[in-house]
């Protein structure tokens, strides 16, 4: 069946003609060629030694005098969101790539030789991440009626066009630069490890929350049918959905229009949910909970055009909602309200009632009506002890629906509300005559109200549980990557977004986890299927070390002596029955972890305020669960709190005066609130500039030892006027007749802390040196920086973008405005690859 395009507005005038689910619970359509992100199961099968990025170990220029050395730099599979691109030959991503373990040693050369001057150490706790917009996928050939397949290859020329950042440093150049180090390492790598599949566009039939059956449908575009036309193959998957107890549909006439809007390329998602389900099974079910009323029967009115519009509570149904607490001052006294109960049902003409309406201009809105002013309940308050008295009380409201532009969730806003409310004056003659007052004042009824309206809210909390993400998982394997853009209430609520198809026949649940060493996961499969079988494995396909999973799929996580590192990544296998080609096979991806906190970076150099502004370092923590509390052992200040991020801001001291050590260590210190276990990472103020300047030298000494060379005034000071320490104290030990480190062998520690003191004529000099735990040689400085990715095509960006909404707002041609889009586009393209030399 052939469907004709319509503009969204017409699309939705359309819809609002009649319900379009044909009595089914809900509709989902996609579009199969367009619609495409990245597979959670793919990205799992892409952990494999032959197909990923190997381990990074080099050092990449930044500046003249600094440089950053990757040690065993691991990073994830790719993480996608798609977004559509003007160029209808071509389709764009945003790309982000986890960095889940290795180390970061910062250095410069400002002393003449190489010193380090910060370390870092990543695990899938706390990392830095690279991000890049707008890489292009290849499609590889696909139909409506042939999968196809799309790939992203990061080291096309094409897909290096802008600008790559690495987050995590504070400073955009330091970013930059390693997102240049990134685009080359992508370049020069073998094709097969650089590229990765995004799977094949193929439907499937996943379980969508409890659905009792559904039917597929496959709808093309008017012309479509055509072979040569420029349409040809372009269509979409309809999914008609019964849930729970709701009875099947059928399937709609010859006025059906094709499910996707003509003008809005960036829409590849249809959802509806019809309005019986939508007032019954979504917001009745909310409510129900809100009033505590799990038995709760609602009556639906449905108007001339067939859509229920409005549910009321059945008679007799018991249930109540609570008013929340609140506290109010009068005069001097502090009044705590509480325990009011607005019954769901009282009677005929006094129950809660739930409405959609539409403004004049079109705008759906939902009314809720509850309560009764002439019906008297106790109201409970605080006043020398529990008193009460009775009053009643009516509400009316209205709510807006919308979509969160941040989240691309729905949510629920208050528009306006109305309280009618009446005290019975019989039992206030005990009460001091301010508090009657009150009791009868506007005020009063303006509290009771505002507490009831944002209680009101919960009534719509069947949104959370039926959420379009949830919907998703018929499909789509990860519902993160969901993004609503309209919403529309037409009768039916019909929402348009862009999500991600999952194209699996069952689906490990969670596919997902990060587990502390020894810990267990139940895994599961959806939807529910016998005769699978478990096996877990570690990402190089062996089984010794990875831990254990029995038959119904509980998994141990390894001992801590089998975590060789700071984390170890395992996959859990799930196999169904059959044979050969009809088994399907299924992945879910485990982390265990050895550190309960991961704090970065370990160790840092900072210098110590000398103005108004503190001299700042940026820190990040992340742990499995519990909040953090962050301080500091030291002179120098930090928030007890980090941010959203795990990132906190320390702040340096001022300097000391002459005469003082030239540099004091901080001690940064994180704890977990609920379990006290702590991290903490070292800060080295500089004062000013030591006068004893360390260096080493590993040749002929054991893989664990390097000899130190301090130097002072251009000679170097007899070992018996040194005095030498190190931190962490565990870290080594240091013979002062030989100055020779020696690093233990029982140490967890990724770096240490040198420090040495001169006593000469009773004055006192200082030096240190931080070394990487294991040892070894610093890298040279490269011969030249990394390519530098300006900020030239931003504003270049910004000023087409300007462009375009001049032209936008004088042409209403929606091809003419495809087509300048394009040139514009183009245009950046072609600047950004001069300025990259590409």
């Amino acid at each position: 069946m052939a469907g004709i395009r319509k503009t969204l507005a017409e699309y939705l005038e359309w819809a609002k003609l009649k319900p379009r689910t044909s009595e089914w619970s809900a509709l989902v359509a996609y579009d199969r060629g367009k619609c495409n992100q990245l597979l959670l199961q793919e990205y799992i099968e892409k952990h494999d030694k032959h197909s990923i990025m190997p381990p990074i170990n080099e050092a990449y220029g930044s500046s003249e005098t600094t440089w950053s050395w990757l040690i065993d730099y691991v990073t994830d599979a790719p993480r996608l969101s798609f977004e559509n691109n003007p160029d209808t030959t071509s389709a764009e991503v945003n790309m982000s790539m986890a960095v889940v373990g290795g180390k970061n040693v910062s250095l410069d050369d400002l002393a003449g030789f190489a010193q380090v001057n910060r370390i870092s150490s990543f695990d899938p706790l706390d990392y830095p991440k690279l991000e890049a917009n707008r890489v292009p996928l290849k499609d590889i050939q696909g139909t409506v009626n042939k999968d196809g397949e799309v790939v992203l290859d990061l080291g096309l020329p094409e897909s290096q066009l802008y600008i790559w950042e690495v987050k995590g440093d504070r400073i955009e150049h330091q970013r930059r630069m390693a997102g240049a180090f990134f685009k080359r390492k992508f370049k020069e790598a073998d094709p097969q490890k650089r590229t990765f599949s995004l799977g094949k566009l193929a439907h499937t039939t996943q379980e969508f929350m409890k659905p009792q059956s559904f039917k597929l449908r496959t709808i093309m575009e008017q012309g479509a049918a055509t072979r040569g036309a420029a349409n040809f193959g372009n269509g979409a998957v309809e999914v008609r959905i019964a849930m729970d107890d709701e009875p099947q549909g059928g399937f709609p006439g010859e006025d059906w229009a094709y499910p996707l809007p003509i003008d809005r390329s960036d829409l590849n998602t249809l959802v509806i949910f019809g309005s019986r389900f939508f007032m019954h099974g979504i917001i009745g079910k909310g409510t129900a909970r809100a009033f505590e009323a799990p038995t709760a029967e609602f009556v639906g009115d449905t108007n001339g055009q067939g859509f229920t519009l409005r549910i009321k509570a059945k008679e007799g149904t018991e249930g109540y909602l609570k008013v929340p607490e609140f506290q109010v001052i009068v005069g001097s006294r502090y009044l705590t309200f509480f325990g009011y109960t607005i019954p769901i049902y009282i009677d005929a003409d006094s129950l809660l009632t739930m409405t959609l309406y539409h403004t004049a201009g079109g705008e759906p809105y939902f009314e809720v009506g509850m309560g009764s002013e002439h019906r008297l309940r106790q109201m409970n308050f605080y006043l020398n002890g529990a008193k009460s008295f009775n009053m009643g009380l009516g509400f009316s409201a209205k709510y807006n629906f919308a979509i969160d532009p941040s989240s691309r969730r729905l949510e629920v806003k208050l528009r306006e509300y109305q309280t009618y409310l009446q005290v019975d004056d019989t039992e206030l003659g005990e009460f001091p005559a301010d508090v009657r007052d009150f009791m009868k004042s506007d005020q009063f009824k303006f509290r009771v109200g505002e507490n009831v309206a944002n209680a009101a809210m919960t009534l719509f909390n069947g949104l959370e549980d039926i959420d379009v993400f949830v919907l998703h998982t018929l499909f789509f394997n990860s519902e993160d990557a969901v993004q609503l853009k309209t919403l529309d209430l037409t009768g039916e609520m019909v929402m348009f977004g862009a999500i991600n198809p999952r194209l699996t026949t069952f689906s490990i649940d969670p596919v997902e986890v990060m587990l502390g060493y020894g810990g267990t996961r139940q895994f599961r499969t959806e939807p529910q299927i016998s005769g699978v079988t478990w096996r877990v494995e570690d990402l190089d396909g062996n089984a010794t070390g990875a831990g254990r999973i029995d038959a119904n799929g509980l998994y141990t996580a390894p001992p801590l002596a089998d975590i060789h590192g700071t984390y170890k990544r395992v996959k859990i296998i799930a196999t169904g029955p059959g044979s050969g080609s009809d088994r399907h096979i299924s992945r879910a991806l485990v982390t265990v972890v050895a550190r309960a906190i991961t704090l970065n970076p370990l160790i840092e150099i900072c210098n110590a305020s000398s103005g108004a502004q503190p001299e700042t370092r940026k820190f990040s923590a992340h742990s499995m669960s519990g909040a953090l509390k962050w301080r500091v052992n030291g002179d120098g200040d930090i928030d007890e709190r980090a941010d959203e991020n795990g990132e906190n801001t320390y702040r340096a001291p001022p300097k000391q005066d002459t005469g003082s050590p030239s540099f004091t260590v901080d001690e940064i210190v994180v704890e977990n609130v609920a379990t006290a276990q702590q991290q903490t990472s070292l800060v080295v103020l500089k004062h000013r500039l030591p006068m004893i300047v360390i260096d080493f030298d590993l040749q002929g000494l054991p893989p664990n030892q390097t000899k130190l060379i301090p130097t002072f005034n251009a000679q170097n000071p007899d070992p018996q006027y040194l005095t030498w320490s190190c931190l962490p104290a565990g870290a080594g030990s240091i013979d002062p007749a030989t100055m020779i480190f020696t690093a233990s062998e029982t140490t967890n520690s990724q770096f240490v802390l040198i420090t040495v003191l001169l006593d000469l004529m009773g004055m006192t000099f200082d030096g240190f040196i931080i070394l990487p735990l294991p040892l070894a040689s610093l890298p040279p400085k490269p011969a030249q920086p990394e390519i530098p990715q300006t900020s030239a095509f931003d504003e270049l960006s910004s000023l087409l973008g300007e462009v375009y909404d001049k032209f936008e707002a004088t042409n209403l041609d929606t091809d003419v405005r495809k087509k300048a889009k394009g040139y514009l586009d183009n245009i950046a393209a072609l600047a950004e690859d001069a300025q990259n030399g590409q």
